[in-house]
């Protein structure tokens, strides 16, 4: 149930950051080149440039597709570590669930503020024991100004064209399979079909990871408690079948509205959210096989 909250709560955050970061509702945003750190999202912005123009200069050889390319899969895998203490987080609450579960039937039907205390402080005692907590739950965001800074930076980058700018993007090669990834749909015709090509396949993977990251979860829960008789076992409330239900419906709605978002901006932007989506299936494949080990090193730590 928490980690259908936490989930909920990021999903949320995401949303509206791609509302903040689109201006939808208003004027279209006018992105300025990078040209030093004049702001706040510049400190963001700054880094993720020179790391992409240090790539293109290098083992990019100018062309900004492969720069899109290595930049993503270096921010991912230096922010890996996020992914598995946040995986590590959610194996806590699985190994936890059955005795969560046995609080939770203890107190079942007993609404007085006494026994609602008793239960708390007895759910409070088990999140101790197995170190979960708000932090925990907190940890997902740090994402946030990654994708950012990442967002800002494709956007901002074909304004940075010129010698008078330190990170001079005019050197880079934006043809990616005829299409412009410095432009928009608005370019030719080709242009158009190309982005909206890009945005079915941005929604497809975005769907298809999510489902496989939600079968991956439902048999890790049925794993976690294979050792409890069926009649033990927890019954679904309906709290927690609207909070599915919710939490598709958000899924759904956001990966629609990246696809809307691929379709109104740079070529680049949908370039960079395939490849993201890629690597973050290949990140739970991985996750997935060392999920096992991990849940064994929890036990013994228990």
């Amino acid at each position: 149930m928490k980690t259908n909250y936490k989930k909920y709560l990021f999903v949320a955050l995401v949303i509206i950051g791609l509302f903040i970061l689109s201006s939808c509702g208003g004027k279209p945003t006018e992105y300025k080149p990078i040209d030093g750190v004049k702001g706040i999202g510049d400190i963001l912005v700054w880094p993720m440039a020179a790391l992409m123009w240090l790539i293109g200069k290098s083992v990019a050889f100018g062309y900004y597709g492969i720069v899109i390319l290595v930049a993503t899969i270096i921010v991912r895998t230096l922010a890996w570590p996020i992914y598995a203490k946040t995986n590590d987080m959610t194996l806590k609450m699985q190994l936890m669930a059955p005795e969560q579960a046995k609080i939770e039937q203890k107190y079942a039907g007993k609404t007085d503020p006494e026994s609602n205390q008793r239960k708390q402080m007895e759910l409070m005692q088990l999140y101790k024991k197995y170190g979960v907590g708000i932090g925990g739950c907190l940890i997902q965001f740090i994402q946030l100004p990654i994708f950012i800074s990442f967002y800002q930076t494709l956007q901002r980058v074909p304004k940075t064209v010129g010698a008078e700018y330190t990170f001079d993007f005019s050197f880079l090669n934006t043809n990616f399979f005829g299409i412009n990834l410095f432009a928009t749909r608005s370019e030719s015709t080709y242009q158009m079909w190309g982005i909206i090509i890009l945005a079915i396949l941005v929604g497809g993977t975005q769907i298809v990871s999510q489902i496989i990251a939600t079968r991956r979860q439902k048999k890790a829960k049925a794993e976690s408690q294979s050792n409890i008789p069926a009649y033990r076992q927890p019954a679904q409330t309906d709290i927690q079948k609207q909070t599915e239900t919710t939490m598709k419906i958000m899924m759904y709605g956001m990966t629609a509205m990246m696809m809307v978002f691929v379709y109104n901006s740079t070529a680049a932007l949908g370039f960079y959210w395939l490849v993201g989506n890629l690597y973050s299936t290949l990140q739970g494949y991985f996750g997935h096989k060392s999920s096992q080990k991990r849940m064994a090193r929890l036990k013994a730590k228990m």
